[in-house]
């Protein structure tokens, strides 16, 4: 009997082969801990070969394991203001928690973007949605005069909405996770209460 192919154009037992690696990644992922081929392939009991076989390396396998989740849509569900400096700092509360609960998944990510820079743009960017979605309302509601200031905001809030910012405080700060988060936090909610109060000084000209 021939074996029907799956929604990757595998056969059936290749899927499930496929689909135990990912499982596999995922679970270790949601561990916190470090993440490598060896690890991801001894969770879904097959050689480290075949591993490579499915992903030729760990930023493909994460990608199809871990790297999908719709952080603007937990913003969306958590945030019932319109206030910005409100809204940015639960932005930056979810994205903090997010990297932590998954942060070997998120350091291999980043170490291989810093390595490899032309592998970003498989990023998933998620700060920059969690940052628009945020200012939304406000942004509305200044219109286009001010859309330069508000670039630059966005550009200024990606670099502290970040896996790499957590990490500096954590690493190199030798902060708590939790301390860490708050810092995230304070400072991205600082930077948006100024330049909402610069706005508001400033009113856009008729």
């Amino acid at each position: 009997m021939v074996e029907r192919s799956g929604p990757h154009g595998l056969s059936s037992q290749m899927e499930r082969t496929r689909s135990a690696i990912v499982a596999a990644a995922r679970d270790l992922a949601d561990t916190g801990a470090e993440i490598t081929m060896p690890k991801v392939a001894a969770g879904a009991r097959v050689s480290e070969a075949t591993a490579y076989r499915y992903f030729p390396d760990l930023l493909s396998l994460l990608r199809a394991a871990v790297m999908s989740e719709d952080l603007v849509a937990v913003l969306r569900s958590a945030t019932r203001s319109d206030d910005p400096v409100e809204r940015i700092g639960q932005a930056a509360e979810i994205l903090g928690r997010a990297v932590l609960r998954r942060q070997g998944a998120v350091r291999v990510v980043v170490a291989s973007t810093i390595a490899k820079p032309s592998t970003a743009k498989d990023r998933p960017a998620h700060r920059f949605g969690l940052i628009e979605h945020a200012l939304a309302p406000w942004i509305e509601r200044s219109g286009s005069a001010g859309r330069s200031d508000v670039e630059q905001l966005v550009r200024g809030l990606a670099l502290v909405i970040s896996a790499e910012s957590l990490f500096a405080l954590i690493d190199l700060c030798d902060l708590a996770p939790d301390d860490a988060i708050a810092g995230l936090v304070t400072t991205a909610r600082q930077m948006t209460a100024a330049a909402v109060a610069a706005a508001v000084a400033t009113p856009a000209a008729d």
